[in-house]
């Protein structure tokens, strides 16, 4: 690994490739994920730590080059000897997300919210979440990576 540089990590159950476990592997000079107690920034030589990962964009910026942004629909995350390995059921590139089918599961969430019980909200809140996130990364500028789908 380059020096001031961390590596990212990140394994998904989508990803059956001989090749490679991970949806994503790579350098970078930062990486922005969103945890349930906020956003979370890393860079080379941050104290190792452990993170509850919420829905949020995944953003990882590269010296010199475009700046890619992933969906993750919560997780975990490590952070330890410059290495940072998220692990999340959901990742999705911009390019690999069916907006319009985002948009449906946003609008049946909000019609099931207003007739569910107290004790549903919240998982119906983090369901809306992923939703809104899904249709927020699909306006992104493809990643522009080759990877599996």
């Amino acid at each position: 690994m380059s020096d001031k540089k961390i590596e990212i990590r990140l394994l998904t159950p989508s990803v059956r490739s001989a090749q490679s476990r991970y949806k994503y592997q790579g350098e970078a000079d930062m990486a922005i994920i969103r945890t349930i107690t906020g956003d979370r920034g890393f860079l080379h030589g941050h104290e190792p730590c452990s993170v509850v990962l919420d829905a949020g964009v995944l953003r990882i910026l590269r010296d010199g080059q475009d700046e890619l942004k992933l969906a993750v629909l919560g997780g975990a995350a490590q952070f330890e000897d410059n290495i940072l390995t998220l692990v999340t059921e959901t990742a999705e590139w911009p390019e690999d997300i069916d907006k319009s089918k985002a948009a449906t599961k946003r609008d049946e969430i909000l019609a099931h919210m207003e007739k569910a019980a107290p004790q549903e909200q919240d998982g119906l809140r983090m369901d809306l979440r992923g939703a809104e996130t899904l249709i927020l990364v699909s306006g992104f500028p493809p990643s522009g990576i080759t990877h599996e789908k």
